[in-house]
């Protein structure tokens, strides 16, 4: 099977020359989490950034009526947690284990090390946060302005392209994405997931095999996510 992956967008590394890269990685301690467990908590002390070797990770936010919002899966590359290195605030979002992952741990005075001693990190840490920004600011405007079968379409995309695996059926994910899970990232219910994910079943852009997701027509998923 071939991956199709594409180069993880929150990955500082490319930003970064390779002497500067050795300086992180020098820095840095390696965290093994294993799947379930929290890395932070919404409202922790941030008090380092993370780099995500391997395995998956997931952001979320829960209101004060218990309600949560998933907002991403990271994979590996990603840098999260560094915004609270940056400001001294609490973590603005729980970060879990999806799967059994490996981290690059640099604490907050090593993140400060470097920001002084290679002016390239400094830079790529406003690339970084501006990037998220981004990202968020894209979420929004789905959430605001898409219908739920677009949200739906353009989140399995989005996953794809991180986690996408070519098989002769099609492009697979290769994290399980369950349903509630999925309600979770569009803000609607899994009944109205299940409904959506059921019409691109009959209408032959997906499949699923034993719980993941199967894209066999991507061209529809496109057109179907308000896509060129």
């Amino acid at each position: 099977m071939l991956t199709i992956t594409q180069p993880s967008p929150f990955d500082i590394f490319q930003w970064l020359p390779i002497d500067v890269r050795t300086a992180f990685e020098s820095e840095a301690r390696v965290q093994h989490v294993r799947k379930g467990d929290h890395i932070y908590i919404e409202g922790d002390r941030g008090d380092a950034m993370y780099r995500l070797v391997s395995g998956s990770v997931r952001l979320s936010v829960v209101d004060a009526e218990g309600r949560e919002l998933l907002y991403l899966l990271f994979e590996p590359g990603d840098c999260f947690g560094i915004s609270s290195c940056i400001d001294d605030e609490p973590r603005p979002h729980t970060a879990r284990a999806n799967s059994d992952v490996e981290l690059q741990v640099l604490s907050k005075a090593a993140v400060d090390r470097l920001r002084t001693l290679h002016r390239p990190f400094d830079d790529a840490i406003m690339r970084l946060l501006a990037r998220h920004m981004r990202m968020l600011s894209q979420f929004f405007a789905e959430t605001s302005l898409k219908s739920l079968r677009e949200r739906v379409a353009s989140r399995l995309l989005s996953t794809a392209r991180s986690f996408g695996v070519k098989t002769p059926e099609g492009i697979a994910l290769s994290i399980e994405l369950p349903q509630s899970e999925l309600a979770f990232m569009v803000g609607g219910s899994r009944q109205s997931i299940n409904k959506t994910l059921q019409r691109f079943r009959d209408e032959g852009m997906i499949g699923i095999n034993h719980g993941k997701v199967i894209i066999t027509n991507i061209d529809g998923l496109r057109c179907a996510a308000g896509s060129q």
